[in-house]
């Protein structure tokens, strides 16, 4: 079964307590990503504590909405969320429970 976060269950400046499907509660620290991100970087802007807190589920993974921006095969721009790979933030992540 590959790792995919079911539920976030508490938000934390730069952190994320989530239910996985493997059953356990894990803590994502995205401090590193965010600080070793580019200034420019749709990550950086992450900095921002409100920011942050908009964090969100698809059942999957971890996301924001809008916070990149896509060029879609007509050439229009449209918003498009900053989202990060469940299973390297599963590796990454610690076990709490």
């Amino acid at each position: 079964m590959l790792p995919r976060i079911k539920q976030i269950l508490l938000i934390e400046p730069y952190k994320v307590i989530c239910l996985w499907n493997t059953g356990e509660v894990r803590e994502v620290d995205l401090q590193t990503a965010i600080n070793e991100s580019k200034p420019q970087s749709p990550v950086a802007k992450l900095v921002d504590k409100q920011l942050f807190k908009q964090v969100k589920t698809d059942g999957r993974t971890l996301y924001w909405d809008d916070l990149l921006t896509m060029i879609d095969y007509d050439g229009s721009r449209k918003p498009a969320p900053l989202d990060f790979d469940p299973d390297v933030m599963y590796e990454r992540s610690r076990l709490i429970a």
